[in-house]
């Protein structure tokens, strides 16, 4: 068993949950074993003076994570800080105010293709780890923890503008870890535990000894072991931008390869793999739970941290990640449940509804991944209908798309009625519209590829759209809803 049993819920990809979810959601958690709730906010906390980055938005106030704090802990939960304040800033330098503090003020490179992205990365300077350090104080202030997340994931502009002549004297692997302690520090010394993201360890191991004391790191990963070779699908320069290990198809023992060998505790972060899929990735989920687990186990990982991720508009809602947080929870407790029925089972238990609902879930989140192909960090049936994210590799099975047609039909009728248990007429109406997407995703690729199976025609992308509307509205805040619409290519 894990001391720290953690699940993080990303509310800053446009979803921002209803206070009546989140007191669903915290007392979901409690029943499967978990013991803490992270809430990942980059743009979405009510910041104070900092009004133009978060208007708009639905954002949670102080007053809001006082009132869940105390949800949380008549539960036996903890509630802890989640943010950003290195990568993942684009919500702030889209503002004129802000855009001085970028790394690169004018965009860099693209991830995916030729382009520039907007800036998304804090230049790594005294006045923005205060910047940062301040942001951290007032999240963590909010709350009883003493431990906050102060991420520090992928600045993948780091060394391409502001901080170019300092990485080209001295390193990019320095330039990172100094400024990174220049946020930590203060932090540590207001008696914080400050954890961080860990991705920019997996390289080079003289950084390790350049941690401060204090400081937890994170190691994620969400993609299950493997016999290897998608990694080679990734051209040569996101790799390495990415900064993954020469095997991330090992898993969590390439991932924690570093500090495994350095003997340094670190926790680990699978996902629930429902982000960039609409009904979920359960078969990698439950593939990269059970590794997370295995490797943190075994060398005694203090703290387990199930990831729910909301990339590219957040499109699928927390139902779907049931079934990876009934295995998430297991796996963390020390007892895994190998059984799908079991896993079924105790979705409906949770949800207080009839038998065969959690079948249901949990058999859609394995549509994508029985098409035959290949789709690290999404499923292929979610590219279809957005601009972004890594597309689907290898040659399509037919067979494998005419089940998945099926299922989803079944599905449909399915949550066209409403279901039993309190929250029944909020869950069939979130599954309907999620499957939804996820038929119109399944047709537009099974047309691109010549299956004999029609494309989505003028104004049904429109029409799910306006359903996912009226389900989001039932679990989520207004905020960001224009903007995650906005994202589908119609």
């Amino acid at each position: 068993m894990f001391e720290r049993r953690a699940y993080m819920l990303d509310v800053s990809r446009d979803r921002v949950p209803t206070q009546e979810t989140l007191e669903w959601l915290v007392e979901v958690l409690a029943e499967l074993g978990f013991n803490e709730l992270q809430l990942y906010v980059e743009h979405t906390f009510a910041y104070s003076g900092h009004r133009e980055v978060w208007e708009g938005a639905s954002p949670l106030t102080a007053e809001e994570l006082r009132w869940l704090d105390r949800v949380c802990q008549a539960r036996g939960i903890d509630l802890v800080g989640n943010m950003n304040c290195f990568g993942h800033m684009e919500r702030w330098l889209a503002h004129e105010r802000y855009r001085g503090l970028a790394e690169c003020p004018d965009g860099a490179p693209a991830l995916f293709g030729p382009g520039t992205m907007r800036p998304g990365c804090l230049a790594p300077t005294a006045q923005n780890a205060a910047f940062g350090v301040a942001l951290a104080r007032e999240l963590g202030g909010a709350v009883r923890s003493s431990r906050i997340h102060i991420g520090g994931d992928e600045p993948f502009e780091l060394g391409e503008g502001v901080s170019a002549p300092d990485v080209a004297a001295r390193g990019r692997e320095t330039v990172y870890i100094e400024h990174l302690t220049r946020i930590i520090e203060p932090l540590v010394g207001d008696g914080y535990q400050v954890m961080f993201w860990a991705d920019q360890f997996r390289r080079d191991p003289s950084l390790l000894d350049r941690i401060p004391d204090g400081a937890v790191p994170v190691v994620w990963n969400y993609e299950a072991p493997s016999e290897g070779g998608w990694e080679a699908m990734l051209p040569p320069d996101l790799r390495d931008r990415l900064v993954l290990p020469e095997d991330p198809h090992l898993g969590f023992q390439s991932h924690a390869r570093l500090f495994i060998e350095a003997g340094m505790p670190f926790w680990v972060a699978p996902g629930t793999g429902s982000w960039n899929t609409f009904i979920g990735r359960n078969l990698n989920a439950a593939a990269n739970i059970a590794d997370a687990a295995a490797i943190g186990g075994a060398h005694e990982s203090p703290g387990f941290l199930l990831t729910d991720w909301g990339d590219n508009g957040h499109f699928q809602p927390l139902s779907v990640s049931l079934p990876s947080m009934v295995r998430g929870g297991a796996a963390a407790t020390g007892e895994p449940v190998d059984d799908d029925a079991l896993v079924a089972e105790r979705i409906d238990e949770v949800l207080g509804c009839e038998r065969g609902v959690g079948a249901l879930i949990d058999r859609l989140g394995r549509i994508g991944e029985e098409l035959g192909m290949v789709s690290p960090n999404s499923s292929p049936i979610f590219t279809p209908l957005f601009a972004s994210g890594i597309p689907g590799f290898g040659e399509p099975d037919p067979e494998g798309f005419a089940r998945g047609m099926e299922t989803l039909a079944e599905a449909n009728e399915r949550f066209s009625r409403t279901i039993s248990g309190p929250r029944g007429a909020v869950i069939a109406a979130e599954m309907k519209s999620a499957c939804r997407f996820a038929e119109l995703g399944l047709r537009r690729l099974g047309a691109k590829h010549g299956l004999g199976i029609d494309a989505p025609v003028a104004g049904e992308i429109d029409e799910a759209a306006q359903a996912q509307r009226a389900a989001w509205l039932l679990s989520s805040r207004p905020g960001g809803l224009d903007d995650s619409i906005s994202k589908l290519i119609r």
